[in-house]
């Protein structure tokens, strides 16, 4: 697995890979993926596959088919306190910023790329806002996206389960799949 945080004069350093990464036979993107770690970003181009599992988390993908770049970033909690300086998905408000710096991508090629969103689901039985994570995570990813002005295509976030969102980077497609809650019967039953 290879992680992409090095740049080369402010544009990202692409990796050559050889995979060519078939769907396996319902259609789905079949990988082999690199895995998107929480508060993670990385580009890939070509051949690559990217993927994250989602709970509460948001993952935020940007398609740029013009370029044969794709990002995603895997953003824990919505809004940085401090200001961040090295480009991080910790947080949504940090995440956006540091995918189009990563793809090398400048206002004026905004308009090219395509945004999805995934995730923000409420993991916790809490009535407390403060616990409300996804929602907050949603919604600074909303604010964020619209701040910058990008296209957002497909937004599934929120309910109660998780997902996981998987980038195929050779034909900037994307994929969102619900985790199905397993119930508790089934789980005790196995403890």
């Amino acid at each position: 697995m290879i992680s992409l945080h090095s740049t080369l004069g402010g544009a990202a350093v692409l990796p050559a890979l050889t995979w060519d990464g078939p769907e396996d036979a319902a259609g789905r993107i079949a990988g082999p993926f690199r895995h998107v770690g929480i508060g993670e970003l990385k580009i890939g181009g070509r051949t690559e596959q990217l993927k994250v599992l989602l709970g509460s988390c948001v993952g935020i993908a940007f398609l740029w088919k013009k370029r044969g770049r794709c990002g995603l970033a895997h953003c824990l909690l919505a809004e940085a306190a401090m200001p961040q300086t090295e480009p991080g998905a910790r947080y949504v408000s940090h995440a956006v910023p540091s995918l189009l710096r990563l793809m090398g991508a400048t206002t004026a090629d905004y308009a090219d790329i395509v945004v999805v969103v995934a995730g923000g689901g409420m993991m916790l039985d809490a009535c407390s806002s403060r616990f409300q994570i996804g929602q907050q995570n949603a919604d600074a990813a909303r604010k964020y996206l619209k701040l910058y002005g990008l296209n957002v295509l497909d937004c599934r976030v929120g309910g109660k389960t998780g997902r996981t969102l998987a980038v195929d980077c050779a034909t900037c497609s994307y994929q969102i799949e619900d985790i199905a809650p397993q119930s508790r019967e089934r789980h005790h039953a196995h403890a």
